[in-house]
């Protein structure tokens, strides 16, 4: 029988996952799953909370919360050598990029299901590094510049939502400046020039249902880079809708480049984000892990 652990954010969805959880508890026991249960209690504490389940031999892992939770349990569970627990979800968040890019359901009655009837399926990681050693796996997408700014604001807001993320946008946009940078692929200079944001993809979508990388596969071996060149603050928010339907790559500034490694440096420190959470400056490196995700669907 599959010992599970169920790592539970009930932050998550602004609130929604706590007034869900009972039930879903409930779901979880009837449908045969015998699993222990864990609450985080702020931000990265999921990450040790899936580690150490996966210390204590658990065989499945499973995120309850948004795609945030899922990527801290990922980063919680997975093994730089030797085989990784098998990760579930049940994805309560109100992003969603996940279960759009790793063909997770967002019903949660069939996620509850595919619990115990799902079946594994193998999907690519993107592992980030940075020079002091520190490492970060992705699911969905990382970035560095304009929208890791944007990501930063809002944390420093204090507030979660569609409401607080569209202001941090907007004041972000205000203070817009490009910044000379260099993005490496797999050995050569695949962007030289001022910078807007770089955005490596593992799949099509990111921040809320945005279409960033339409051709991106989590099952091909290859990351997929998007960079938006020297755009100033006019032509950014011009071109920030488009990016929702994938229209953003008929923009002459914008670049895209497939690769299994990509390092992105600029004249000044950039920041980054990993899912839309805050993580260092740039200088970084981004490198495929196929088939490193082992994910019940």
């Amino acid at each position: 029988m599959t010992r599970a652990v169920v790592v539970v954010n009930p932050a998550a969805g602004g609130g929604r996952t706590e007034r869900l959880w009972q039930n879903l508890k409930d779901d979880l026991q009837r449908i045969g799953l015998v699993f222990d249960w864990a609450a985080t209690t702020g931000r990265h504490t999921a990450i040790d909370l899936a580690r150490a389940a996966a210390d204590s031999g658990a065989q499945l892992i499973v995120a309850v919360g948004g795609d945030g939770t899922l990527n801290e349990v990922v980063n919680g569970v997975t093994r730089e050598a030797g085989p990784s627990p098998i990760v579930g979800a049940v994805l309560t968040g109100r992003g969603c990029d996940a279960a759009r890019n790793l063909g997770l359901s967002a019903d949660l009655h069939t996620a509850v299901h595919a619990l115990v009837h799902g079946v594994e399926a193998r999907l690519d990681l993107v592992r980030g590094e940075w020079p002091d050693g520190t490492r970060r796996y992705v699911i969905n997408a990382a970035g560095a510049g304009f929208d890791a700014a944007v990501a930063r604001r809002a944390v420093t807001g204090g507030r979660r939502g569609t409401l607080p993320y569209v202001s941090a946008i907007v004041k972000t946009l205000a203070s817009h400046v490009t910044v000379p940078a260099e993005v490496e692929a797999d050995g050569e200079v695949a962007w030289a020039g001022g910078l807007s944001s770089a955005v490596v993809a593992n799949g099509a979508y990111y921040g809320g249902g945005m279409k960033i990388a339409p051709g991106a596969d989590p099952a091909d071996g290859h990351l997929d880079l998007v960079v938006l060149g020297d755009l100033g603050r006019l032509e950014l928010l011009c071109w920030l809708p488009t990016v929702y339907r994938g229209a953003h790559l008929a923009c002459p500034k914008v670049a895209t480049r497939r690769a299994r490694r990509l390092t992105i440096r600029a004249s000044s420190p950039l920041p980054v984000h990993v899912d839309g959470e805050v993580a260092g400056d740039t200088p970084v490196t981004f490198e495929i892990r196929p088939g490193a995700l082992r994910l019940l669907r």
